[in-house]
């Protein structure tokens, strides 16, 4: 039902970004782009993943090798772009136990404080950027859901044993190997040193992320538009794929851009052409994934390499 409902959602947008577009001006936006300018967006977009890399590896102590958290990160971001509910995080966490040898609940704490890092700047830049879009009051309930996540974040880890009585009232987890040990990991085993050098990196990351989607709408797509209109589009498009839908928030994603562009005058075709690219440029790990998979050292699928 939940999986029906996920492509309703996809169909439906989907629908409305290809309605009534005329594929001869579609052809011709997308005839107009420079190579330069999509090669230094794929340029900026790799270092964004290789950033997410960097982060990955604070998060484990003794950090992972950047190659290894390289592998790893577009394994998750391309198995996210065909696996429904983030199926791709999942694999991450299977990846790094069984290939990397690293201990299931470490990555599964670390794939946590990704999510939740990621949710804390978008956040941010909504609250800062779509003020004139978003309603207010909307804004202030999801700011009082972050402080309460950081208050008690911050307070069970300063405080473990009141965390530890609450653990010991749920008996079904409680003695599970997996969940005792992510829960150690969560409050005492993962520094505070390690979280602000990965928080440090998240901002980095967004950074980076941002400055992709602003020129890739500004310089591949040309569009007479200010930064502050770029940064609203990519918050649009980045808060649309929250939403449950298809693998790699196919249909969501388009319509997000097309809506948010059109917001500032742009065309329908124009707009699906830019959002095409980026659709494009997003397969890059998704093809660095199928890499990992099925030619490097992914042991936990029973693949080995032949010895010559």
């Amino acid at each position: 039902m939940t999986f029906s409902l996920q492509l309703a959602v996809s169909a439906i947008c989907l629908i409305y970004a290809l309605k009534g577009i005329d594929s001869d001006l579609l052809r011709r936006a997308v005839k107009n782009y420079s190579i330069f300018h999509v090669a230094a967006a794929v340029l900026i977009s790799i270092l964004c993943i290789w950033l997410q890399a960097l982060r990955l590896s604070l998060l484990f102590e003794p950090p992972l090798g950047l190659w290894e958290a390289l592998r790893v990160t577009v394994l998750g971001l391309g198995l996210n772009n065909v696996l429904p509910a983030k199926g791709g995080e999942v694999l991450k966490v299977v990846y790094v136990n069984k290939s990397l040898s690293r201990p299931a609940h470490a990555a599964a704490a670390a794939v946590f404080f990704e999510r939740f890092f990621d949710a804390n700047c978008l956040y941010l830049l909504i609250a800062l950027t779509l003020t004139d879009i978003a309603k207010g009051s909307l804004i202030r309930r999801m700011g009082v859901v972050f402080a309460v996540c950081w208050f008690l974040l911050i307070f069970f880890r300063c405080r473990p044993e009141r965390f530890d009585a609450i653990w010991g009232a749920m008996p079904k987890l409680r003695g599970v190997k997996f969940f005792d040990g992510l829960k150690r990991h969560l409050l005492r085993d993962m520094t505070s040193r390690q979280l602000l050098k990965a928080w440090a990196a998240t901002l980095s990351v967004w950074a980076v992320y941002f400055a992709y989607t602003v020129y890739a709408l500004m310089r591949v797509g040309d569009f007479n538009i200010s930064i502050k209109a770029a940064a609203e589009v990519f918050l649009i498009s980045a808060a649309g794929q929250l939403l449950p839908t298809a693998p790699g928030s196919l249909g969501v994603f388009e319509a997000s851009v097309v809506w948010g562009l059109s917001l500032f005058g742009v065309g329908q075709e124009p707009a699906l052409g830019i959002a095409f690219l980026l659709r494009m440029i997003q397969l890059v790990p998704t093809l660095a994934a199928l890499v990992v998979l099925f030619v490097g050292k992914a042991g936990f699928l029973g693949i080995k390499r032949k010895k010559d």
